[in-house]
């Protein structure tokens, strides 16, 4: 009986697991932007695709970290205009979700020139995502005026990542890419995007599986 029992658990253990991976798969639509799938601006009913404004348009270049194809932030003569894509995922309270990117700008950044991408998570907490729930989270990529975040060197795409956990009362994410402009000189690409939910009550379940099924094995010697 416990031998039944103890392959019962590993076999529950093993789909868990197989869940967990399937979790991760990434959440964005044509996140290399080789399909070119666009969505309205705004978008209330989440459609799938990519969302532009301030200029923000699909580039074909030979610059692309992989494919052809990039979202090209432009400067528009700096002035802090902050282009961007973006696109709206359902969500829930207490998912937490990884937002990761390649970066890359043609152009010399000056120094503490204020000039700078950002890989950004916005929750909401309404479904038209117009209802901020709490502060936008994100990591700079690029030279802020205040210091810190990644450095991002001409001609050479540069990874960055921010995770976050959804507040109560969310029902939406929406993953950005921004681009802050103090300059001229502050044009960005951005190429192969993951958002992907992180399954830490998922693995926290796992663990507590393989913990049964290891106790009901030992029992059976």
């Amino acid at each position: 009986m416990e031998k039944r029992v103890s392959l019962v658990v590993v076999c529950v253990a093993i789909c868990t697991l197989v869940m967990s991976t399937t979790s991760r798969a990434n959440l964005l639509v044509d996140p290399g932007a080789e399909a070119e799938i666009s969505a309205p601006n705004p978008n209330p009913t989440a459609l799938p695709g990519w969302s532009f404004f301030g200029g923000t348009s699909f580039l074909t270049t030979g610059l692309a970290h992989s494919g052809t194809n990039v979202i090209f932030t432009p400067d528009n003569g700096g002035g802090y205009s902050v282009p961007g894509a973006y696109q709206n995922i359902p969500a829930s309270a207490g998912q937490t979700f990884t937002l990761s990117g390649w970066v890359y700008t043609p152009n010399v950044l000056p120094a503490a020139g204020n000039d700078f991408a950002i890989l950004q998570l916005q929750f909401w907490s309404d479904a038209a995502y117009s209802v901020a729930d709490g502060g936008a989270v994100g990591v700079n990529i690029g030279q802020p005026a205040g210091g810190g975040g990644v450095p991002l060197p001409q001609g050479v795409w540069t990874f960055a990542s921010i995770t976050a956990t959804a507040p109560a009362g969310t029902v939406g994410v929406s993953a950005y890419g921004l681009d802050i402009n103090a300059s001229a000189n502050a044009d960005f690409y951005f190429d192969d995007m993951v958002l992907v939910p992180e399954p830490s009550t998922v693995a926290m379940a796992l663990t507590g599986l393989l913990g049964l099924a290891a106790f009901a094995t030992k029992r059976r010697v």
